[in-house]
């Protein structure tokens, strides 16, 4: 089971952002969640909510929309912890690689 400590434990420093900013990319080889935060500039403080966006791992175009149909937009911010991690274990129930 994925947790809000795996993500934060599995971050790395954001590239191209301001310190404190904060990425942790999961995927299975056929999807990809990218889940970002914690900076000025990213929509969550990577604690309490999130900002992700899912990808297709083979063209790298945006998924979201087939996941999270109630997304107005291809990334969604400040998603709370509990609903990332009911995301995280609904995309990757047989386990996940971090890149």
């Amino acid at each position: 089971m994925i947790t809000i400590e795996n993500i934060i434990e599995h971050s790395k420093p954001h590239r191209n952002m301001v310190e404190g900013a904060r990425q942790t990319y999961m995927t299975d080889g056929k999807i990809g969640l990218s889940i970002v935060g914690g900076a000025q500039g990213l929509y969550g403080d990577f604690k309490d909510d999130f900002e992700i966006a899912i990808m297709d791992s083979e063209t790298g175009d945006f998924v979201t929309k087939y996941y999270l149909p109630e997304a107005n937009d291809d990334v969604v911010g400040y998603l709370s912890s509990e609903a990332l991690t009911s995301l995280a274990n609904t995309l990757f129930p047989k386990g996940f690689q971090v890149r």
